[in-house]
């Protein structure tokens, strides 16, 4: 086995309303589920165990668990005394990949002024698009870094992550890339979103903003999935 959680207060399961004892959900039955919260008792936790193929084998309490587990070989031990296991938490809209920060303009907000006022005076989504295109990919990847591991840290496993702050061909696909490599690297699931089409850029109408993604943006980063460079969940 690769992994044994042991002694947890609490184990908390996504289970099926017309069959509790159901081991996972898929498809429509995911539509009808409901919590199961295990909890330890007379000071008895809970073990949970992981096969090699990283999913769950065996849930109970750890006296039964030691009873049918003792001989067998495990490569990992996890105490979680006084601690409650439960799902990760999948992100599924994110935009991750980003420079500029825009806290400024909440004082703008709570001043009265509306997304356009903002906008017009030089902030809302194309003061990202501008920070985005200077920065580096080496600096998109640290601050990507550090919101990633936050979340982690706060529970999520799987994020959907969208470009959408280029607007070109070139730094859609710089913000596509370095949610590559952060697949590569950090311990995350990364499901990647081509978003080329998140706003109009500016000097552009929205015929030619149109144009652009369907004739220059999807072709290189179709081009560069078939290659191998890229992993884009969805590319429309």
């Amino acid at each position: 086995m690769r992994l044994w959680v042991k002694h947890a207060r609490q184990v908390v399961r996504v289970v099926s309303y017309a069959d509790p004892c159901r081991e996972y959900l898929a498809g429509p039955a995911q539509k009808n589920c409901n919590l199961a919260i295990l909890e330890e008792k007379d000071g008895i936790g809970l073990s949970i165990i992981i096969d090699r193929d990283g999913l769950i084998a065996d849930i109970g309490y750890d006296d039964v668990m030691q009873h049918k587990y003792e001989n067998q070989t495990i490569e990992e031990i996890i105490d979680a005394t006084g601690r409650s296991v439960l799902p990760g938490l999948v992100d599924a809209h994110t935009h991750p990949v980003w420079a500029g920060d825009r806290v400024h303009e909440f004082s703008m907000k709570l001043a009265g002024a509306t997304y356009m006022d903002i906008y017009e005076a030089g902030g809302g989504i194309h003061f990202t698009v501008n920070h985005t295109r200077n920065a580096s990919e080496d600096e998109l990847y640290g601050l990507l870094r550090q919101r990633l591991m936050r979340m982690l840290v706060n529970g999520t496993v799987l994020v959907e992550g969208k470009s959408g702050y280029g607007l070109d061909a070139e730094n859609e696909i710089k913000m596509l890339r370095v949610l590559e490599r952060a697949k590569r690297e950090l311990p995350i699931d990364i499901s990647s979103t081509f978003c080329g089409a998140h706003a109009v850029p500016k000097n552009q109408t929205a015929e030619e903003a149109t144009q652009n993604v369907l004739n220059e943006q999807l072709p290189k980063v179709m081009l560069m999935q078939e290659n191998g460079e890229l992993h884009v969940d969805s590319k429309y």
